[in-house]
């Protein structure tokens, strides 16, 4: 009997250890260490690629920043040097007339007494005729040349403003060109030199008034002249009217006999 028991304790010792034992896939074990690699690999290539992308965006914020240094940002170039001269000097009208206002204006007897600081001798408002008597002059004749006079006196008005002018933008200019020489920035020179171009337009401009005021003078002189021809002709044309009704009134009056004489006859 106790060999059978022994085997029978045997079979179930055997049984009972066969049921605590622990199976282990080696395969599986080598396929989850292949992923976990994979897996390490791919975030490690992220975190490569991360850097990447940082040391770029860092180099191109040093390139932004260089550039701002070397070009500048417009926003804040603000307050040029010259711009507010320059547009005040553009906002200011010239003092000269015009052609049509200095004729309106034009007085015969400031004409009659022009002398021309002192060149030329004033007529006077009257003259007196060789008996004695004192004659007024026709001023209204005399308005075509009070209307040069203007002229020229408009002219030395526009000569002494441009010339005041001209200099404060010849002081702006050179100031202006003084700080282009300066400028450090890109931003900063591409203003600067829109101002000095704006500084030599409006120059060019401020020095056609003169031009303008001086066609102004020869204009009213070619017109003066003008107007002493057109009194010539008119004058010619009325003598020739008057020569032509004198000669008619004296045949008129003194007519020829056209018949034959008649003599008396001693009978």
């Amino acid at each position: 009997m106790k060999p059978a028991l022994t085997l029978a304790t045997l079979f179930v010792s055997a049984s009972l250890l066969s049921a605590q034992v622990v199976v282990i896939d080696p395969t599986a074990i080598a396929h989850a260490q292949a992923n976990h690699v994979v897996d390490l690999a791919k975030y490690v290539e992220m975190v490569n690629n991360q850097v990447t992308q940082i040391n770029t965006l860092t180099q191109q914020l040093q390139q932004i920043q260089a550039y701002v240094k070397a070009f500048g940002n417009p926003e804040q170039l603000l307050n040029i040097v010259g711009a507010n001269q320059l547009i005040g000097s553009l906002q200011q009208s010239g003092i000269g007339q015009t052609i049509g206002q200095l004729q309106r204006t034009a007085n015969g007897i400031e004409a009659l007494r022009y002398n021309g600081n002192g060149l030329y001798t004033s007529l006077g408002q009257t003259f007196t005729t060789p008996g004695g008597v004192q004659v007024p002059r026709l001023d209204q004749l005399y308005r075509k040349y009070g209307a040069i006079q203007q002229d020229s006196r408009n002219f030395q008005s526009v000569t002494d403003d441009v010339l005041r002018r001209r200099e404060n933008l010849r002081n702006n200019i050179a100031s202006t060109t003084t700080k282009l020489q300066a400028s450090t920035t890109d931003a900063e020179t591409q203003k600067l030199t829109g101002v000095l171009v704006g500084y030599n337009a409006e120059l060019a401009t401020v020095d056609h008034e003169i031009d303008n005021a001086t066609g102004q003078v020869v204009t009213q002189d070619a017109e003066n002249r003008a107007d002493r021809e057109r009194q010539e002709e008119a004058r010619r044309e009325e003598r020739q009217a008057q020569t032509e009704e004198s000669i008619q009134r004296y045949g008129e009056v003194f007519r020829l006999e056209n018949t034959p004489p008649h003599f008396p006859t001693d009978r």
